[in-house]
């Protein structure tokens, strides 16, 4: 049979069209590197997506591992479209190829290839369908758009569409987990996923808050509980101790109104709380009213003792309810620092591995000494004040001297004791006590040295040595401020402030202490602490330490001398150390043995 011309068959012809498309595919898949991407055609029924590319995780033992994340990419080519003036180039998308894109869930692209140029460009769809939305918000009504490519599909876009597909792909998998949880659990409450793709579950989150608050609170993370009782919204209900921890948390942090809305939610059902939870609750309360200006300070008091009073009412108010009995002055200070000693022995043996407790009972301790050490000081220079030439060599002097040096040792050793176990807040308020101490032993040495007649000397220079240690008191404080500032305890930074404030005004600091004070006022005015503008007008209407002491000190020694004079004794007329020694009273001490402080060992011992 004769055999037909070849050019006589029917067969089917060549579609420059899929000449190109392959051409462009071939091109495409050496773009990908094949350690970072599974290259995988879509070639039944294709609607739109002309490849599904899957990420790979290189691991720290040189393989890799398939991720199931994915990117959807759909591939344009020509071979006649010029370019436009900007270099850029345009072709016609249409909507439903958009949205059909769009439905992918995951990152997809637009590839384009300019065969004249072997050039490959690219846009996201996501970006695409931004532009669009900015130029008209009903786009999918028009059938199709015009899509300009200027951006180069090179190494440094496939990394960043690889970060931006891994990323995508996280979320999805949190997103899985959380649900997951809240199934599981038969939570009901949805999920937040904020700017920076974290998401959070507003279920877990309260679960996590009622699991591990109270160990927040003790280590005084108040903006991370913020942070996320900030992203748990909106929920319908929360615990009542979630509700409590997040009140507690913005207290801290100086937010009172937040605070009090949580904690009266949380007081609510207060019933659920063991007996010292529901006292810590009620005080907190009272506190922020008081800090807002709702109750005066004389009404926070007489409620907090109402508190102190109650039995079970925990630790705290345990301490604070001995000092209380012990500042009361209704049993000599003697016999009342030994019954104090003995209830914070008590206290810490019921709770002896809680060194946060061990470290407050026994600051609260040196607090009640220091009183009780400056008191004794005064009371006996009554003794001879303004009778002896030398009044700081006196015996009385000397043996207050011994006492205050066992007890800044005990200080000392508080103050280490707290370091190691990382109590930050406490190192911070035992180092304020310690320059407090000495701001106030200064000027209680230098006024009880420079009494003339019925009244102190205050025109008498203080020592260049005592001036010097005053002014680094204060650089101190500064630091210390920042360490409060950090930790976000407003109060604590107010009663830094005022300290600062007194020993400014001791040394004469005119120009500082305006600083300060206004410093002051502008951290009560920023959160609302109407109740502390009392305790500062007191500061700046003559109610420093220094000031009252002058005051009340003053009052006392001349009426002690009136009363002499009208049973006629001389007492202007010198007295030496040496007839004083032989005839005077001895000095009086209320501590005669320091309460001894126990540091068990830390674990970063």
């Amino acid at each position: 049979m004769k055999r037909s011309n070849f050019d006589d068959l029917h067969l089917p012809k060549v579609n420059l069209n899929e000449n190109l498309e392959t051409i462009s595919s071939n091109y495409f898949r050496p773009l990908l590197d094949v350690n970072k991407f599974e290259v995988r055609s879509e070639t039944v029924r294709d609607k739109g997506i002309d490849f599904h590319v899957e990420l790979k995780k290189e691991q720290p033992d040189g393989g890799s591992v398939y991720t199931n994340f994915r990117f959807a990419v759909q591939l344009k080519a020509t071979n006649s479209i010029e370019a436009n003036s900007d270099g850029s180039y345009s072709i016609q998308i249409e909507s439903s190829n958009i949205n059909y894109l769009l439905n992918n869930g995951m990152p997809s692209f637009y590839v384009f290839y300019h065969k004249p140029t072997h050039a490959f460009y690219y846009e996201s769809v996501n970006n695409f369908v931004l532009d669009l939305q900015k130029k008209n918000t009903d786009w999918g009504k028009q059938e199709k758009h015009s899509l300009r490519f200027f951006k180069m599909l090179d190494d440094v876009a496939l990394t960043e569409i690889y970060q931006e597909t891994f990323d995508k792909g996280i979320l999805f998998s949190q997103l899985n987990q959380h649900l997951k949880f809240a199934t599981a659990n038969g939570i009901p409450g949805g999920v937040i996923i904020d700017a920076d793709n974290e998401i959070y579950s507003i279920a877990e989150n309260i679960a996590y808050i009622d699991q591990f608050g109270h160990e927040l609170i003790n280590g005084q993370h108040f903006n991370f509980i913020i942070e996320i009782e900030q992203r748990t919204h909106p929920r319908l209900e929360a615990t009542p101790r979630y509700n409590l921890i997040c009140g507690i948390a913005y207290f801290q942090h100086g937010n009172l109104f937040k605070a009090m809305e949580l904690l009266k939610l949380a007081q609510q059902k207060s019933e659920s709380f063991e007996p010292d939870i529901q006292a810590m609750l009620t005080y907190t309360l009272l506190n922020a009213k008081f800090l807002l200006g709702i109750i005066n300070k004389q009404d926070f008091e007489v409620e907090t003792r109402k508190i102190t009073e109650n039995e079970n009412t925990g630790t705290f108010f345990e301490i604070e309810k001995a000092f209380n009995i012990l500042s009361s002055n209704e049993i000599k200070s003697s016999i009342g620092i030994q019954t104090f000693y003995a209830k914070i022995d008590d206290v810490i043996k019921k709770d002896k591995n809680n060194n946060h407790l061990r470290i407050t009972a026994y600051a609260k301790i040196l607090e009640a000494e220091a009183v009780i050490l400056f008191h004794d000081l005064t009371i006996n220079f009554t003794y001879f004040i303004g009778r002896l030439k030398e009044p700081l060599q006196s015996q009385t002097y000397v043996e207050w001297l011994k006492l205050e040096e066992a007890y800044l040792q005990r200080l000392e050793d508080l103050i280490s004791f707290a370091l190691k176990n990382k109590y930050f807040l406490g190192v911070s308020n035992l180092l304020s006590s310690k320059i407090m101490w000495n701001y106030k032993k200064i000027f209680h040495s230098h006024l009880l040295n420079n009494w003339k007649d019925r009244s102190f000397d205050i025109e008498k220079p203080l020592s260049v040595e005592d001036q010097e240690t005053l002014i680094k008191s204060c650089k101190k404080l500064d630091k210390i401020l920042g360490t409060y500032e950090m930790l976000e305890h407003r109060e604590n930074m107010i009663s830094c402030l005022n300290n600062k404030y007194e020993i400014q005004h001791f040394l004469g600091q005119n120009v500082e202490v305006e600083l300060t004070k206004t410093k002051i006022l502008e951290i009560i005015e920023d959160h609302d602490f109407v109740g502390l503008k009392a305790r500062h007008n007191e500061l700046i209407t003559g109610m420093t330490p220094h000031e009252k002491f002058i005051k009340d000190y003053t009052s006392h020694v001349n009426r002690i001398q009136d009363i002499a004079i009208k049973c006629g004794l001389d007492v202007y007329s010198d007295l030496s150390k040496e007839i004083l020694d032989l005839v005077g009273k001895k000095p009086e001490w209320s501590i005669d043995s320091f309460f001894e402080f126990q540091f068990p060992e830390t674990a970063n011992n």
